[in-house]
């Protein structure tokens, strides 16, 4: 009861936070953004540990499963995101499971630094450490966008080290047909490199279909956010972009996989859920109608009974 009425009150203090924040500068949204996450994860039992691995601490989410028999779920975030994105599709997963959300390297709390590598099999083996440390055994791997891509070579490096794999999204082969994103790329601009606020309006507008609301305020915060990590994104897309691709690799998985897609994806077009499916064997694949990039945002009750029910197989 004590919590319950904790929680009463944090929601409440939630919203005044929310109004209160709408007349400030962009700081303000930014701290207040982080704040709401914050609470939202103590909401729904995650709780944040600091994770020690010589030259990289990771920042992680940890809800522990009531059953230690459950196979732990690993949710792993995409370029320029952060471990909160998953909150709120995380919430609604089952909770007999533990579920664990790293920040990655160069990203969230987990931080950045110039001299690490950023490709995708550099986070795969940071991450068999993290593992290892945290003693999490044969996971289902969930990768997001950047991190199919990153889910993907953990599954080739550590193929005993899973129990199945979940893409949303994922980047890592060529489209058969070009993306709105990918065309932007093709004419020389990121429409990930922020510069400014309407930077930042074209790219909420091509990451969803759907977007959920948000205050303005909070979306200058999150902007302003990415203006000061532009330098640092544009060296990470260098490395995860340009090296371990999977075209001529997809097929040497051999591993229980599930492909989920956004029909309305404009970053990396829903084109490519066909080359993933025919290359692995055995896989399944799920596309989400009227939905974008972002499922775990767009819909997130309904991505989480898809993922749900995969899980239950394992």
């Amino acid at each position: 009861m004590r919590k319950r009425h904790l929680k009463g009150l944090l929601v409440s203090a939630i919203v005044v936070l929310l109004l209160w924040g709408a007349s400030f500068l962009p700081r303000v949204g930014l701290w207040s953004f982080q704040t709401a996450t914050a609470a939202i994860a103590w909401w729904y039992d995650f709780e944040t540990r600091q994770v020690a691995l010589g030259d990289i601490t990771f920042s992680v989410y940890v809800r522990p499963g009531r059953d230690t028999a459950a196979t732990p779920v690993v949710l792993l975030h995409g370029y320029t995101a952060n471990k909160a994105l998953w909150l709120p599709m995380a919430a609604q997963l089952d909770s007999s499971a533990t579920i664990i959300i790293p920040d990655l390297a160069g990203h969230g709390e987990t931080g950045f630094d110039p001299q690490w590598s950023y490709r995708a099999s550099a986070q795969a083996q940071r991450l068999q450490r993290l593992f290892a440390a945290l003693q999490i055994e044969q996971p289902v791997l969930v990768g997001h966008s950047m991190s199919g891509l990153i889910a993907a070579n953990f599954a080739l490096l550590y193929p005993q080290q899973l129990s199945a794999l979940i893409v949303m999204n994922p980047t890592g082969v060529t489209s058969p047909t070009p993306s709105r994103a990918e065309k932007l790329l093709q004419q020389g601009r990121s429409p990930f490199l922020i510069n400014d606020w309407q930077d930042f309006q074209e790219l909420y507008q091509l990451s969803m279909a759907q977007p959920p609301w948000i205050p303005n305020f909070i979306q200058r915060g999150v902007a302003y956010d990415y203006r000061q990590h532009k330098a640092e994104f544009s060296q990470i897309a260098e490395d995860f972009l340009y090296h371990d691709q999977l075209d001529q690799r997809l097929s040497e998985l051999q591993i229980p996989t599930l492909i989920l897609w956004g029909a309305e994806d404009a970053l990396i077009d829903v084109s490519s859920a066909d080359v993933w499916h025919s290359a692995i064997q055995g896989s399944e694949v799920v596309v989400l109608e009227q939905v974008g990039h972002m499922p775990m945002l767009e819909r997130p009750r309904q991505t989480a009974d898809e993922l749900q029910r995969f899980l239950k197989r394992y």
